[in-house]
């Protein structure tokens, strides 16, 4: 499972040869492009919902990254713990992000259990929603499903060693919290370390 931070670059670059460590971009604070290539790491953008989302930056960002290689998805524009309505964002950015030629993630959020997700017009489900539906049998469910089917699965908000062992057993391939990046130094190398030891088998 990847751990993905946005900057912290020093201390990325000082673990770069770990194989559980990513980039996370951001549209408002986002590492340079030629930063990003010269770790050789694999990486995400996001979009920045949770604090505002800005179409105009968040387009740029796109123009920006477009034809990068390493690029595990983009998060199409999502509206936080109200799946109907991200969903009916997903509609209209999805094709706008696929022109790109960028992989899209489709952000899982409160309720989506009760709605009818596009599966083929997605490449990752990243797992976001309120923390109660996050840690839910629902979001579970749609976790494994979208394993299935083939796609990358990533949770957000993911600032502690519980948080990840729960999102192992959800079958992530993926996680980012802003922890990471606020104090890189004392959070991603116990982290780093954590996901080296094998995964504890715990009931649901």
């Amino acid at each position: 499972m990847l751990l993905l931070v946005n900057g912290a670059t020093k201390t990325i670059k000082r673990y770069s040869d770990s194989r559980h460590l990513g980039h996370l971009l951001n549209p408002r604070k986002m590492n340079s492009v030629e930063m990003v290539n010269s770790t050789g790491l694999m990486w995400a953008a996001d979009n920045d919902a949770f604090n505002g989302f800005n179409p105009a930056v968040f387009t740029k960002m796109l123009e920006k990254i477009q034809g990068q290689e390493r690029c595990l998805w983009v998060t199409s524009p999502d509206v936080v713990g109200d799946a109907e309505k991200t969903l009916k964002l997903f509609n209209h950015w999805e094709p706008i992000i696929h022109s790109y030629n960028l992989p899209v993630a489709l952000v899982g959020q409160d309720d989506l259990e009760s709605l009818e997700v596009p599966w083929d017009r997605f490449e990752a489900f990243f797992i976001g929603g309120s923390t109660k539906w996050k840690l839910s049998e629902s979001a579970y469910k749609l976790a494994l499903e979208a394993k299935k089917r083939g796609k990358w699965v990533h949770m957000g908000r993911v600032n502690s060693i519980k948080r990840l062992e729960i999102a192992r057993l959800y079958g992530c391939d993926s996680v980012d919290g802003s922890g990471f990046s606020r104090f890189p130094d004392t959070k991603i190398p116990p982290s780093l370390e954590y996901l080296e030891t094998p995964l504890q088998e715990v009931l649901f």
